[in-house]
């Protein structure tokens, strides 16, 4: 089962991630062209993704 993760955005929201982060840091540590990952690129990554889901 998926954590939720409660992000702060810059106007004071908050937004729920319902992905594991700590797999799609996996899968984006997968590519060779990637040293490094910071939390808001993991975070942003984990929402667009939740948007794309049908």
């Amino acid at each position: 089962m998926a954590d939720v993760v409660v992000g702060k955005v810059k106007c004071g929201e908050q937004q729920l991630i319902s992905l594991p982060l700590s797999r799609i840091r996996v899968i984006m540590k997968s590519s060779p062209e990637v040293s490094s990952i910071n939390q808001e690129a993991l975070v942003l990554t984990a929402k667009a993704t939740e948007k794309r889901k049908y």
